[in-house]
């Protein structure tokens, strides 16, 4: 679907930096969200050292959208993505430092205000959560690792545990990534998959490669979980098949750079 004309997103460009934003989640005034959708800006951190120039780039282009936002920058918390399960709690943020979580974690989960969750990808799924009756918010990295590893139901369930959060007020967007039509992958990958996933319509032979519906693994995912269908919020965009308008690292392969998407609540929103 091409960006400019989806009925699930606003697109949203100025002469700094594009993005997108969902409209369910533009209903509530609380939620602040975006997923950078912008050739011209990478969010790449090679690392957390102020003399990395690449570090120093990123750090730029995360100040001017969190500006665009009207987000504090030093509020920000990224997490340090290791295609992983696991998810963290965030209940605070250190004073004027963008952190970077100390551990590995694909998936953050905050009822603080004022707290800017952060991740990015290049072709993974990202998936932004809001629970607006208890003010929780969300923000999941998964590739086909994580789908293997039910980061997004493992994080929900995480959102259920800590915050009894319950899973029919839960709102679950998802964010562009690559899929079915350009998911191709080797028998290997296919029989991972094909092992734990006996759902139809997900997989697709075409010579000597398979092609996988990851997003829609999720989304009979959420449903089995409890997520109701108007919930699930789909932006229904390939980074691929976009890849003019959107970071993409199977189509930019060396070059690619990386979006991001970052969710926080306003001051006083908190549970």
């Amino acid at each position: 679907m091409n960006i400019q004309s989806n009925k699930n997103i606003v697109y949203v460009t100025d002469k700094n930096i594009s993005y997108i934003q969902f409209k369910k989640l533009l209903e509530y005034p609380e939620v602040v969200h975006a997923y950078t959708v912008d050739k011209n800006v990478d969010f790449k951190t090679v690392s957390n050292h102020s003399k990395d120039k690449n570090f120093d780039i990123a750090i730029n282009n995360y100040k001017q959208l969190c500006s665009n936002l009207d987000l504090e920058f030093n509020n920000s918390i990224r997490a340090d993505l290791d295609h992983t399960d696991k998810f963290k709690i965030i209940n605070k943020v250190e004073e004027a430092n963008f952190n970077i979580t100390d551990d590995k974690y694909d998936a953050l989960i905050t009822n603080h205000s004022n707290v800017n969750l952060i991740t990015t990808s290049s072709d993974c799924i990202v998936f932004l959560i809001y629970d607006p009756i208890k003010k929780v918010i969300s923000n999941v990295h998964s590739g086909w690792r994580g789908v293997l590893q039910d980061i997004v139901i493992k994080t929900l369930r995480g959102m259920n545990d800590k915050y009894n959060c319950d899973y029919k007020d839960i709102i679950v967007c998802i964010c562009p990534s690559i899929r079915k039509c350009h998911f191709e992958v080797d028998y290997d990958v296919y029989k991972m998959f094909e092992e734990k996933f006996n759902y139809d319509e997900i997989y697709e032979k075409k010579g000597n490669k398979w092609y996988i519906d990851t997003v829609k693994i999720s989304k009979i995912k959420l449903l089995k979980l409890g997520i109701t269908e108007k919930n699930i919020i789909d932006s229904n965009i390939c980074t691929v098949c976009n890849s003019k308008y959107i970071n993409s690292y199977r189509a930019d392969k060396e070059k690619f750079k990386l979006n991001t998407a970052i969710i926080s609540l306003r001051e006083g929103e908190d549970k």
